[in-house]
């Protein structure tokens, strides 16, 4: 009575969570040191949970009967494993092809998961392995020893001891059960109330394709594979999959099922008139076992890592690939919130962004009760099909099996295909830095006048650049729009930028007016001499031959050269030393970076040029450029990619040029730099141009008491 009130309160706790997430907004933010608290409790018993269990589970087997059950019963696990990664992998069809990475530079280290797939499977160190949260070899580890411990004779103490353990693991978790209406609230009220709207609808493939399938595999497929194995009707095994699984989805822990599968047991025991007492004790050998090793729901992991290497463009090797299915099968054993250390083990072993934990954390909110859901219910469809063929009592109907497998797998592909015509999902990089805005990091700016062509009127070319600027209250700087992300054109087609930042933030300092002017790489000196424009803010290369003409503030960023080349073609540029002397290449370049082609490669193989276009044209085979403008053009271009050989094609240093002797301007502009520095607005405008991380909206999120009935503001 309990366990199905508690089970009621924490639906109607997570249905009070969304309501007040969607009503209060980002004031629910108060809730996430409760929410939070909530959760590191779960994890703090999780990780020892999985040792202690398996140990446990496959020492207290004597061998004859561990023999038996996996005779009778690996076929099994192995089929609804096998299920579970067919289902997986047609769910991945809704995931696009992940477009390839912006770099392909052949100097980077192997993907860590091929490299050290060793290390993460045998447990070399099991105390490394848990304060690392290595769940493969952690799981591994517990299965060898528990088979160990299944042959020893005097085992009684140990076992004894574990089963204490676990019984307190158990009562914790109990106890954190009693809690989990508050902490269910407060963690779904924060998330749903401070949750970016617009993240949430690029995960709503997975969300939505995991619940759904969730649900088909739950309270359709498995109910009537088991039908398949047994003269049980389909009606009846709905009947107890629903009792089974309704506690342990409300709740979203999966042990609160065991005694409603004990009841299970006996109900099938009685239908099958065997001896209660004799079956009992089978059914609590397996069921533990069923709990260890039959979680099913834990393999979406792997889902939400194809939807991550698309998303982030990261695209898994042929290794990679292989070995994660693999990764995934121990990661999923225990409980469904073990997938939080598991997602964090795959993410840190295939070099995914750290910051994709945060978005499988969103995620698991809204999909834990449905993986639950699923786990259960393949808990129980292991355990009724194992004790039944133990017993001798199945009665497989082949033709109907393979009709329903086949049945079922054309319902989900059909399903995918006509769903993969609505889907249409964007990756991380699509328009990542060309939503980025001037506004969002330069608060009160000054006023800004934009000419897209020369701009000829009458400067007074005698004065001195900074005592023109006092004197007219103008600041007039020379831009070059294609420079991402230093100076380029967003979807606004406005002239933002990390250059252009500092433009505005420097006029707002002195009090001026901002005029931007278009600047030609080739008449950069002249116009400084003459005063079209005061200083040059547009990814400025330093080169010998600009020294000469004209004076340079403190660089501000160095970048290593690198080559834009075809992607389908990045073969032909693997060894830098067979391209550095074949004269049948055409590697075009402009400005500073001719000098470096010339430098690096033979005299015939430059061609200068005015733009990248005539790579577009296949007229040349390479553009030289700086790694990370190269970089961020190929992420809008993904048809190219970037080498830079881990800086062998030399570096360019990034300066504001002024006129030669301008001496108080350049004074002025370093001191000022460093003043820009030591306040935190270089980093700020590192991280968000550079690092392109997104600021959090200057608004509040949408709310229902904001927006809707406008009772704050």
């Amino acid at each position: 009575m309990f366990k199905s009130r508690l089970g009621y309160e924490v639906l109607i706790a997570a249905i009070l969570g969304i309501f007040a997430g969607l009503f209060l907004g980002p004031i629910c933010e108060i809730f996430q040191p409760v929410g939070t608290g909530f959760v590191m409790l779960i994890q703090m018993v999780v990780l020892p949970y999985i040792p202690t269990l398996l140990i446990h589970g496959l020492g207290s087997l004597t061998p004859e009967i561990a023999r038996k059950l996996l005779k009778r019963g690996w076929y099994f696990l192995i089929m609804l494993w096998g299920l579970m990664f067919g289902a997986i992998y047609i769910l991945k069809i809704l995931i696009p092809t992940p477009l390839p990475q912006a770099s392909a530079d052949f100097t980077e280290e192997p993907t860590r998961v091929a490299k050290d797939f060793l290390s993460y499977i045998i447990p070399e160190n099991p105390f490394y392995d848990l304060a690392n949260n290595v769940v493969p070899a952690i799981a591994l580890f517990s299965v060898v020893i528990g088979v160990a411990l299944m042959h020893l004779k005097d085992k009684e103490p140990v076992l004894g001891f574990l089963e204490k353990v676990n019984l307190s693991l158990d009562k914790v978790f109990h106890w954190i059960a009693l809690i989990s209406p508050i902490g269910i609230f407060a963690h779904i009220a924060n998330v749903v109330g401070t949750v970016n709207f617009n993240d949430l609808v690029k995960l709503e493939v997975y969300v939505v394709s995991t619940i759904l399938a969730c649900l088909f595999l739950s309270m359709w497929f498995l109910p009537n594979l088991v039908s398949c194995f047994t003269s049980i009707p389909y009606k009846d095994l709905r009947q107890e999959f629903r009792i089974v699984t309704t506690i342990a989805f409300a709740t979203g822990i999966p042990s609160i099922a065991f005694p409603y599968i004990n009841n299970c047991m006996r109900r099938l025991a009685e239908r099958n008139h065997l001896d209660l007492g004799t079956f009992r004790g089978t059914a609590q050998t397996v069921v533990p076992l069923a709990f260890s090793f039959a979680q099913i729901g834990n393999f979406f992991l792997l889902l939400f890592i194809f939807f991550l290497a698309f998303f982030y463009r990261h695209p898994l090797t042929d290794t990679s690939a292989l070995l994660s299915p693999i990764l995934t099968i121990p990661i999923s054993f225990g409980t469904p919130q073990l997938s939080l250390v598991g997602m964090s083990f795959l993410i840190d072993a295939l070099r995914l962004p750290a910051e994709a934990f945060n978005l499988f954390v969103e995620t698991l909110s809204m999909t834990l009760n449905f993986q639950v859901l699923l786990s259960v219910a393949s808990m129980l469809t292991l355990t009724i099909l194992v004790i039944l063929h133990y017993y001798g009592l199945l009665q497989i109907q082949w033709r109907r099996l393979l009709t329903h497998v086949g049945s079922s797998a054309a319902i989900l592909l059909a399903a995918v295909f006509i769903g993969k015509q609505f889907v249409n999902i964007s990756d991380n990089y699509s328009d990542l830095y060309y939503t980025f805005r001037v506004s969002d990091v330069i608060s009160d700016p000054p006023q800004v006048a934009v000419y897209t062509q020369r701009d000829n009127r009458p400067v007074d070319k005698t004065a001195e650049p900074l005592a023109r600027i006092f004197k007219t209250r103008e600041l007039r700087v020379g831009y070059d729009p294609t420079n991402i992300p230093f100076c380029y054109l967003n979807k606004w087609n406005e002239v933002v930028g990390y250059d252009i930042a500092f433009a505005y933030e420097l006029a707002k300092d002195l009090e001026a007016k901002l005029t931007l002017v278009p600047l030609d790489l080739y008449h950069l000196a002249e116009d400084l001499d003459n005063g079209y424009f005061d200083m040059a803010m547009s990814a400025i290369v330093v080169d010998e031959e600009r020294l000469l003409t004209m004076d340079f503030s403190h660089a501000y960023i160095d970048q290593p050269n690198a080559l834009i080349v075809p992607a389908n073609k990045v073969d032909k540029f693997r060894d830098l030393g067979v391209i550095e002397h074949n004269p049948n290449l055409k590697i075009g370049a402009e400005g500073a970076y001719r000098m470096a082609v010339s430098r690096h490669f033979s005299p015939q193989i430059l061609v200068p040029v005015t733009s990248i276009q005539p790579l577009y044209d296949n007229a040349i085979d390479a553009y030289m450029w700086s790694q990370l403008p190269g970089y961020l053009w190929c992420l809008s271009h993904p048809e190219y990619t970037t080498l830079s050989y881990s800086g062998d094609l030399g570096s360019k240093y990034f300066a504001y040029p002024v006129r030669t002797g301008a001496i108080d301007m350049i004074q002025f502009i370093n001191q000022w730099m460093t003043l820009k520095d030591q306040r935190g607005f270089t980093k700020l405008q590192s991280d968000y141009w550079i690092q392109g991380k997104r600021l959090p909206p200057k608004e509040p999120r949408w709310s229902i008491i904001r927006d809707v009935l406008h009772w704050v503001k």
